[in-house]
């Protein structure tokens, strides 16, 4: 009797049906409608995720202070940045460490902030005027505490669809793996709810492209983690954690991500499965 194949052998997309894997594919830069975030998605379960949370930090500042200041290349001043790193909170960001290794902090200093503001500007939620980032219209309707739910779906979308996130971690790998991101999502719905490492679903939830084999590995494990499951992080979507002793110097130890609970309850995925035989789920 042959041997039955397990879930982890093989690329776990494959187990849909075609007309699925091209629904969960965008076509206009937009999420896919075979994508969708609940309808009864409620504003407490998302208020405190990360890029919520500064977002609102950002909007809210912006309002009291008539705007926030911008340099001459157009990122926030030292002290915006600085006010904001001090209040954030970011999964898997050492913030005693960037202290340590800056007497003083620019917006590149800081990638959530960087990050953070970029998309809000994508978004239109702030908006330019001179050297100064107001509150728009937007913005000021969906920092409000009823409205975290609208804000959660419109930041989703913009930060996978919209935003070339290969622009923060310089990775020289174009669009991979987020020119695909909606099948991605769909196998770490499947696959991710317990503890791994990158390099544990790198194969199975991604459409592998043959050309990654001829650079180094590592690129393709990092483009991963900084364009897929870090960015989940900041949504609440997924946890991460440092593996191993806590005695043992950070540098030593792999990071690991596991869905949350949000994930399941925000996310729903229309698509339809295969059924083929010898697979075990």
């Amino acid at each position: 009797m042959p041997a039955m194949t397990t879930l982890a052998e093989l690329p776990i997309w494959t187990l849909l049906t075609r007309p699925s894997l091209e629904a969960l594919l965008s076509r206009d830069g937009s999420m896919p409608e075979a994508i969708k975030i609940a309808a009864d998605l409620h504003d407490v379960s998302v208020a405190d995720a990360p890029l919520l949370a500064l977002t609102r930090l950002m909007i809210q500042r912006a309002q009291a202070l008539d705007g926030l200041t911008l340099t001459a290349t157009g990122a926030l001043s030292r002290i915006d940045v600085r006010a904001f790193f001090d209040e954030m909170t970011w999964p898997g960001y050492d913030k005693a460490n960037v202290l340590v290794m800056n007497k003083a902090l620019n917006e590149a200093d800081v990638m959530p902030v960087e990050i953070t503001r970029r998309i809000a500007q994508d978004l239109k939620l702030l908006r330019k005027r001179e050297r100064r980032l107001l509150a728009s219209k937007a913005g000021t309707m969906l920092v409000r505490e009823n409205q975290a739910a609208a804000l959660f779906r419109q930041l989703f979308a913009t930060t996978f669809w919209e935003i070339n996130l290969a622009y923060f971690d310089r990775v020289p790998l174009e669009a991979w793996p987020q020119n695909h991101i909606g099948i991605v999502l769909w196998c770490l719905s499947v696959a991710g709810h317990e503890w791994f490492k990158a390099e544990d679903l790198i194969r199975t939830c991604t459409v592998w492209d043959d050309t990654l084999d001829e650079g180094p590995l590592d690129f393709a494990g990092f483009a991963f983690e900084s364009r897929v499951l870090r960015p989940l992080t900041w949504f609440g979507l997924m946890e991460t954690r440092l593996e191993g002793e806590d005695d043992v110097p950070d540098w030593r130890r792999a990071r690991q991500y596991r869905k949350t609970a949000l994930f399941d309850r925000a996310l729903r995925f229309e698509v339809q499965m295969n059924n083929p035989s010898g697979v075990s789920h």
